[in-house]
């Protein structure tokens, strides 16, 4: 795809395919950040990773290719708040994960696209149950080696931040393979963010719209596997 293709395709994520209460949704949270910046101007980043994180999630909801460019956005401002607050677990799982996968994630994505509505959206799977014994084994050994590591480096909130950075790589994991059971574990990690960033306007406001989007974005996936458009 080159850079006019591009363009025509965020052009088409941007305007085509959305109900009413999606952008009623998105600009509502938008504006929440930008006030909470307004109020309490604390961290420009913050504000930067807060706005383009929604817009990235909310773009994943519905299937939209275009969820890696703001998602790189997202991650570039992210490790740098992440930095400040010395969350190295954050920080880690931006620099190493993150970043990454918007790059791999796009060209995984872009050949399993499928027509839905007036756009287009990621072709969905369902984990077996053999994949989901695989990503409870991944998840609760991968948390105790972490939380380890974290506590000799010396970093803050290790339990909670190890945790928060194992479930984010397994979400990761399933969203790059298009697995809706993805947004379980975002569900899960976006209650435990909020916990963490409790002291931050900007990324608790970010992460209550991520655990509100991901709600939705389980239902609309759920829809996506299935092939129902509406």
């Amino acid at each position: 795809m080159n850079a006019n293709q591009f363009i025509q395709q965020l052009k088409s994520d941007l305007f085509n395919d959305w109900k009413p209460f999606e952008v009623a949704w998105l600009f509502l949270f938008i504006a929440a950040q930008i006030g909470i910046y307004i109020h309490s101007p604390n961290s420009i980043l913050g504000m930067v990773a807060g706005i383009s994180g929604i817009i990235c999630n909310v773009f994943i909801t519905k299937g939209k290719i275009s969820n890696y460019l703001f998602g790189l956005i997202f991650a570039y401002s992210y490790f740098y708040v992440s930095l400040g607050q010395n969350f190295l677990g954050e920080m880690n799982t931006t620099l190493y994960v993150y970043i990454p996968a918007q790059f791999i994630g796009y060209f995984l994505w872009k050949e399993h696209m499928q027509n839905a509505g007036k756009g287009e959206a990621v072709i969905v799977k369902a984990l077996s149950a053999k994949g989901w014994i695989a990503l409870v084994a991944f998840i609760t050994i991968g948390t105790l080696l972490f939380v380890q590591a974290l506590n000799a480096a010396g970093g803050s909130s290790t339990g909670l931040d190890g945790l928060t950075t194992i479930i984010v790589v397994a979400a990761q994991g399933l969203m790059l393979l298009r697995y809706r059971e993805q947004w379980l574990l975002w569900i899960v990690l976006n209650i435990l963010s909020i916990v963490l960033w409790a002291e931050n306007p900007s990324m608790y406001i970010m992460y209550s719209a991520y655990l509100l989007n991901s709600l939705y974005g389980y239902y609309n996936w759920i829809k996506l596997q299935k092939g129902i458009h509406s």
